[in-house]
């Protein structure tokens, strides 16, 4: 049985999971861009695709690992203060501005004005066919 409880909750996975892979796609461009490569362990563990894991329960919480170093190598190609120089950081940003970026002006209007009818009716069929196309393996398989 689809619950609304199930079908918003595959809302907000979605629409999370979306945002931290932006997230992700948006610092690993910046990075292969614009800051010198030393040894490429930063590229590469922006590269492997993370997912979201969530809690079980009532409440839900996901949790997203996140690079440190990355708040700090924003600030270290800090020199000047000029218009030059505040341009190529708006445009080097690999954490707070991308981060902040998205998941205020991008996910978390998507998660508060998304979530119409039209999405609540198409998620709900997506969860109806993954469930008959459960249902239907397993009784093959019995």
């Amino acid at each position: 049985m689809i619950t609304d409880a199930l079908v918003r909750d595959k809302f907000v996975h979605d629409t999370l999971s979306e945002g931290i892979r932006k997230i992700h796609a948006t610092q690993e461009q910046t990075l292969r861009s614009a800051y010198h490569e030393r040894t490429g362990q930063l590229r590469a563990s922006l590269s492997a695709r993370r997912s979201i894991s969530t809690s079980q329960g009532h409440a839900r919480t996901f949790y997203v690992r996140a690079l440190p170093y990355l708040r700090f190598l924003d600030m270290a190609y800090r020199h000047r203060t000029d218009r030059l120089a505040k341009y190529r950081r708006a445009h080097h940003a690999l954490y707070n501005r991308v981060v902040w970026g998205v998941l205020y002006h991008e996910t978390f209007p998507e998660l508060t004005y998304g979530f119409t009818d039209e999405v609540r009716a198409r998620l709900g069929n997506e969860l109806r066919e993954i469930l008959d196309t459960t249902a239907k393996h397993t009784l093959k398989t019995n």
